[in-house]
């Protein structure tokens, strides 16, 4: 039996699932159309998406600008143990001014070495607490904001997600061979 040459799937009328038997073996999975398998659940997901973001502190946060989305790549500073994520940025930046009109925002990481990525959705919140802001602040950003974490020129992005959308291949967390959809989970 021939083997499907890679993305050929893809290519296939819609409804058309070709079966390679030589893939399926040699990756120890089954085919199957679900986005996340039977042994697969929301845990093992909001576990995987804050190891891949701790260790690639930069991505995209897109919001919403009211006519098309805009996205900016962010270092995030930090990550809680309920998946909350930290990003610190200028009051005066466009981001802010877009996250007080529209707060939900999406925020992706791609890690190249695994391949890996995670795409946050969340709600974003403006953080100004003195303490906070001394608590997440890192040195590398005193070159953007000069007077440091006290000054009126720094302020705390809190992403709260509700949904999380992860794909691993170092985890086997992915779609089938030649899927496009990646495991997602939702925040009850």
């Amino acid at each position: 039996m021939p083997s499907t040459p890679v993305g050929a799937a893809n290519m296939l009328p819609p409804g058309k699932v070709v079966r390679s038997l030589y893939i399926e073996q040699m990756l120890h999975i089954e085919r199957r159309e679900t986005t996340v398998s039977e042994d697969l659940n929301n845990e093992e997901l909001f576990e995987a998406a804050p190891a891949i973001l701790r260790a690639n502190p930069r991505g995209f946060l897109t919001t919403s600008g009211g006519d098309s989305p805009h996205a900016r790549l962010v270092q995030h500073v930090g990550i809680d143990a309920d998946g909350t994520l930290w990003i610190g940025t200028s009051p005066k930046s466009r981001k802010v001014a877009q996250i007080a009109r529209h707060p939900r925002v999406a925020y992706a990481v791609q890690d190249q070495a695994t391949p890996a990525y995670v795409c946050v959705y969340a709600t974003a919140e403006l953080v100004d607490d003195p303490d906070t802001r001394k608590e997440r602040w890192i040195a590398g950003f005193r070159a953007y904001f000069p007077d440091g974490p006290e000054g009126d020129d720094f302020i705390l992005l809190r992403l709260r997600p509700h949904a999380v959308e992860v794909m691993d291949f170092a985890r086997r967390i992915h779609p089938d061979p030649f899927g496009l959809i990646p495991a997602r989970a939702e925040v009850d």
